[in-house]
């Protein structure tokens, strides 16, 4: 399990090669509120991970050390907020050998719990994207975006016009190394693209990880939801958005847990089904068109993109957590309110369970809840701060130029600046000319 203060990646998918072992049996549809206990299955024997990577390989000498913004320098800062928070794309992986993409993709539609299951088990992912395309773990991001405004017919998106491309995972550990205490090692791969647009890569030291037993959430949000028509083939939906943040254009990725459940007239829901069962039949026999991403490059594998999905409103959008029901007043609302507030996750739903039987599913808004509105309030600082950090980052990167390849290491607390050996780039060059503000 993760330490205390950081969220476990309990949520992540399950590799193929263990699929329908330890899965949750759910409840019967007569009595969908009565506790029901799924029957025991042994775990298989997990194949050997890789050996974790070092946080230091492949960099060169330090360059510089960054100090967390004072906040005598942030006084005229104002408070921070995000506007002009828009939906661009989505994207949920195959299990596919090949890396392949749905477009938009869906994530899971919430049911009602609750009811018993059984501990997580086997491998898990940290991070898919990583995995899967390991030199480029942005290209899906522009290409679900890119696809996103072809498959509307809209004008493509004005990439040169972005200060920061990132997975919301790196500006929560920049955030917490700004709170300070007992901050976790990090690193953040960086590149310019353009003259101002910062591609933030994330980096972790293993991307898959063996669940260990002692936790209930990847068996609950499996229980709890139900795959959505087209995507039955599809693992991890990636979801991306782009707002304001204080006068820095953002467009951040992060991961969807599930969905609320979308309304629908009985019209539709008949002239529906035909087609939605004809999309699941043809997805599980794999006859879906599969077309090839438009950027390849000799030093990272050609992305295959699947259309088929439908897009959800960010309204919709929902961040599950489950926690014992002896730690649930010790449940730590500061960890999980930059979660929500950086990807502008409208809803919460805290899962309480004793030994995997769910008791209750608190739920909260992040626009309405009183709770968040306090939190908020007390984060300002920090908030403040990241904003300033990521600027003072912005103007590193420029100074370096489109021929900087460089790293941000955080380790005891210090967050240092390095030069990466290599001048590989994280995108292919067809990638990086997007943000040629020429084309834009």
């Amino acid at each position: 399990m993760s330490s205390p203060g950081y969220p476990s990646h309990w949520r992540r998918q399950s590799l193929p090669s263990y699929r329908g072992l330890n899965t949750p049996v759910s409840p019967p549809s007569s009595k969908p509120f009565v506790s029901y206990v799924a029957k025991e299955r042994s775990a298989p024997l997990e194949p050997s991970l890789p050996p974790d990577r070092r946080l230091n390989e492949g960099l060169n000498e330090r360059l510089q050390t960054l100090e967390v913004p004072s906040l005598d320098d942030l006084d005229e800062v104002d408070d921070p907020e995000i506007k002009d928070c828009q939906f661009i794309g989505s994207y949920n992986w195959t299990k596919k050998t090949h890396p392949t993409i749905i477009v938009p993709g869906k994530w899971q539609e919430l049911l009602a719990p609750p009811y018993t299951v059984q501990p997580d088990m086997g491998i898990h992912y940290i991070d898919q994207n990583s995995y899967r395309m390991p030199s480029a773990n942005l290209l899906p991001l522009i290409v679900a975006v890119n696809q996103k405004q072809k498959n509307e017919g809209t004008t493509p998106f004005p990439w040169g016009t972005i200060d920061f491309v990132t997975d919301r995972n790196g500006l929560r550990k920049l955030l917490r190394w700004i709170i300070g205490g007992e901050v976790k090692d990090f690193r953040i791969d960086a590149q310019l693209a353009g003259e101002k647009t910062v591609l933030l890569s994330r980096w972790e030291k293993r991307t898959r990880e063996n669940f260990n037993g002692r936790t209930y959430g990847f068996q609950f949000e499996k229980a709890s939801t139900a795959a959505a028509s087209g995507c039955k083939e599809g693992c991890g939906h990636h979801r991306i958005i782009t707002y304001d943040f204080n006068g820095l254009k953002m467009v951040v990725r992060y991961e969807v847990d599930a969905c609320m459940p979308q309304p629908r007239t009985r019209l539709a829901r008949k002239s529906e089904a035909s087609t939605l069962d004809s999309l699941a039949d043809a997805m599980s026999n794999m006859n879906l068109t599969t077309t090839v991403a438009p950027f390849s490059s000799n030093t990272m594998p050609a992305l295959n993109i699947i259309n088929a999905g439908t897009n959800v409103p960010q309204a919709a959008t929902i961040e599950l957590t489950t926690i014992a029901v002896y730690r649930r007043e010790k449940f730590n609302w500061d960890e999980a309110y930059p979660q929500l507030f950086l990807s502008q996750t409208s809803h919460h739903f805290l899962a309480v369970h004793n030994r995997g039987q769910f008791i209750s599913v608190e739920k909260r808004k992040l626009v309405s809840d009183p709770e968040f509105e306090k939190i908020h309030k007390s984060m300002k600082p920090a908030l403040k701060k990241l904003r300033k950090i990521l600027e003072i980052i912005q103007q590193v990167a420029v100074k370096h130029g489109t021929g900087g390849r460089l790293t941000f290491v955080c380790s005891d607390g210090e967050l240092a600046v390095y030069q990466r050996r290599s001048q590989t780039s994280c995108l292919p060059d067809e990638a990086m000319s997007c943000f040629d503000l020429k084309q834009d």
